[in-house]
Protein backbone atom coordinates (compact mmCIF):
# COMPACT_ATOMS: atom_id res chain seq x y z
CA UNK A 1 0.00 0.00 0.00
CA UNK A 2 1.33 3.33 -0.89
CA UNK A 3 -0.25 5.30 1.97
CA UNK A 4 2.96 5.16 3.83
CA UNK A 5 2.27 7.78 5.98
CA UNK A 6 -1.20 8.69 7.56
CA UNK A 7 -0.62 11.65 10.46
CA UNK A 8 -2.84 13.60 12.29
CA UNK A 9 -1.09 17.18 12.97
CA UNK A 10 -2.85 20.23 13.70
CA UNK A 11 0.20 21.86 11.76
CA UNK A 12 -0.10 20.03 8.58
CA UNK A 13 3.11 20.56 6.78
CA UNK A 14 6.34 21.83 8.68
CA UNK A 15 9.66 21.20 9.44
CA UNK A 16 9.15 17.51 11.23
CA UNK A 17 7.11 16.26 7.99
CA UNK A 18 9.71 18.05 5.59
CA UNK A 19 12.73 16.95 7.41
CA UNK A 20 12.39 14.16 8.58
CA UNK A 21 9.25 11.82 7.32
CA UNK A 22 9.30 12.76 3.76
CA UNK A 23 12.72 11.55 3.53
CA UNK A 24 12.10 8.35 6.39
CA UNK A 25 9.14 6.53 4.20
CA UNK A 26 10.49 8.20 0.84
CA UNK A 27 7.71 10.26 0.61
CA UNK A 28 6.96 11.24 -3.45
CA UNK A 29 3.66 13.22 -2.58
CA UNK A 30 1.42 14.86 0.40
CA UNK A 31 -2.37 14.78 0.37
CA UNK A 32 -3.93 17.11 2.86
CA UNK A 33 -7.34 15.93 3.78
CA UNK A 34 -8.96 19.03 5.99
CA UNK A 35 -12.38 20.95 5.31
CA UNK A 36 -11.11 23.72 6.29
CA UNK A 37 -8.08 24.23 4.02
CA UNK A 38 -9.41 23.08 1.25
CA UNK A 39 -12.03 26.14 1.59
CA UNK A 40 -8.84 28.51 1.77
CA UNK A 41 -7.37 29.58 -1.27
CA UNK A 42 -4.53 31.17 0.74
CA UNK A 43 -3.55 28.26 3.29
CA UNK A 44 -3.95 26.02 0.51
CA UNK A 45 -1.52 28.08 -1.50
CA UNK A 46 1.00 28.60 1.76
CA UNK A 47 0.83 24.62 2.26
CA UNK A 48 2.35 23.71 -1.44
CA UNK A 49 4.98 26.60 -1.14
CA UNK A 50 6.00 24.65 2.18
CA UNK A 51 6.33 21.23 0.61
CA UNK A 52 10.05 20.55 -0.66
CA UNK A 53 10.19 21.19 -4.78
CA UNK A 54 9.24 18.61 -6.43
CA UNK A 55 6.87 17.11 -3.77
CA UNK A 56 3.24 17.54 -5.08
CA UNK A 57 0.55 18.92 -2.58
CA UNK A 58 -2.83 18.08 -2.62
CA UNK A 59 -5.84 19.61 -0.83
CA UNK A 60 -9.14 17.80 -0.57
CA UNK A 61 -12.37 18.04 1.84
CA UNK A 62 -13.32 14.78 3.53
CA UNK A 63 -15.06 13.13 0.64
CA UNK A 64 -12.54 14.16 -2.00
CA UNK A 65 -10.07 13.00 -0.12
CA UNK A 66 -11.04 9.78 0.59
CA UNK A 67 -11.69 8.98 -3.00
CA UNK A 68 -8.14 10.39 -3.77
CA UNK A 69 -6.66 8.20 -0.84
CA UNK A 70 -8.70 5.34 -2.71
CA UNK A 71 -7.01 5.36 -5.52
CA UNK A 72 -3.17 6.42 -4.28
CA UNK A 73 -3.38 4.02 -1.85
CA UNK A 74 -3.97 1.01 -5.24
CA UNK A 75 -0.76 2.37 -6.69
CA UNK A 76 2.78 2.25 -5.61
CA UNK A 77 4.03 5.95 -5.06
CA UNK A 78 4.75 6.34 -1.46
CA UNK A 79 2.19 9.07 -0.28
CA UNK A 80 1.71 11.01 3.17
CA UNK A 81 -1.40 11.80 3.79
CA UNK A 82 -1.96 14.46 6.59
CA UNK A 83 -5.04 16.03 8.43
CA UNK A 84 -5.51 18.03 11.49
CA UNK A 85 -8.39 15.91 13.27
CA UNK A 86 -9.41 11.96 14.36
CA UNK A 87 -12.60 13.14 12.81
CA UNK A 88 -10.78 13.42 9.64
CA UNK A 89 -9.43 9.96 9.52
CA UNK A 90 -12.46 8.77 11.00
CA UNK A 91 -14.62 9.68 7.98
CA UNK A 92 -11.70 8.20 5.83
CA UNK A 93 -11.80 4.68 7.34
CA UNK A 94 -15.55 4.89 7.28
CA UNK A 95 -15.62 6.06 3.39
CA UNK A 96 -13.02 2.97 3.02
CA UNK A 97 -9.25 4.49 2.77
CA UNK A 98 -7.44 1.11 3.81
CA UNK A 99 -5.48 3.02 6.27
CA UNK A 100 -2.94 0.32 8.59
CA UNK A 101 -1.74 3.40 11.00
CA UNK A 102 -2.48 6.27 11.94
CA UNK A 103 0.21 8.76 13.60
CA UNK A 104 -0.51 11.21 15.80
CA UNK A 105 1.67 13.84 15.14
CA UNK A 106 0.73 17.33 16.89
CA UNK A 107 -2.29 18.09 18.69
CA UNK A 108 -2.40 21.08 20.58
CA UNK A 109 -3.25 22.43 24.15
CA UNK A 110 -6.78 24.49 24.43
CA UNK A 111 -9.49 24.61 26.58
CA UNK A 112 -11.48 21.71 27.26
CA UNK A 113 -8.31 19.56 26.29
CA UNK A 114 -6.19 16.89 28.11
CA UNK A 115 -2.40 16.30 27.70
CA UNK A 116 -1.72 12.68 26.89
CA UNK A 117 2.01 12.64 25.77
CA UNK A 118 4.54 15.88 24.91
CA UNK A 119 2.98 17.82 21.80
CA UNK A 120 -0.39 15.90 22.15
CA UNK A 121 -3.84 16.69 23.59
CA UNK A 122 -7.25 15.61 22.72
CA UNK A 123 -10.61 16.63 24.37
CA UNK A 124 -13.02 14.01 24.92
CA UNK A 125 -14.84 13.88 21.65
CA UNK A 126 -11.22 13.03 19.69
CA UNK A 127 -10.73 10.11 22.04
CA UNK A 128 -14.31 8.34 21.38
CA UNK A 129 -12.84 9.18 17.23
CA UNK A 130 -9.94 7.62 17.94
CA UNK A 131 -11.44 4.35 19.77
CA UNK A 132 -13.79 4.45 17.08
CA UNK A 133 -10.73 4.33 14.19
CA UNK A 134 -9.04 1.63 16.32
CA UNK A 135 -12.81 -0.41 16.25
CA UNK A 136 -12.40 -0.13 12.87
CA UNK A 137 -9.12 -1.61 12.61
CA UNK A 138 -6.78 0.83 12.03
CA UNK A 139 -3.49 1.37 15.04
CA UNK A 140 -3.39 4.20 16.22
CA UNK A 141 0.05 5.62 17.37
CA UNK A 142 2.37 8.18 18.93
CA UNK A 143 5.26 9.17 17.31
CA UNK A 144 5.82 12.90 17.10
CA UNK A 145 9.46 12.63 14.99
CA UNK A 146 10.39 9.54 12.93
CA UNK A 147 13.21 8.11 15.12
CA UNK A 148 10.70 8.19 18.14
CA UNK A 149 9.67 4.85 18.73
CA UNK A 150 5.62 4.38 18.47
CA UNK A 151 4.02 4.68 21.54
CA UNK A 152 0.11 3.06 21.38
CA UNK A 153 -2.86 5.06 21.80
CA UNK A 154 -4.81 2.67 23.79
CA UNK A 155 -1.49 2.61 26.43
CA UNK A 156 -1.38 6.23 27.08
CA UNK A 157 -5.65 6.49 27.63
CA UNK A 158 -6.05 3.06 28.96
CA UNK A 159 -7.92 4.53 31.96
CA UNK A 160 -9.88 7.36 30.36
Amino acid sequence: MSLRLVRIDDRLIHGQVVAGWLRAIGGRRIVIVDDATARDEFLREVLTLAAPQGVPVEVYDVAAGAARCIELAAKPEPVIVLARSPRTILGLRQAGVPIEVVDLGGMGAGPGRKRIHKTISVSPGEIRELREIERLGTRVEIQIVVDDRPISFASVVSGE
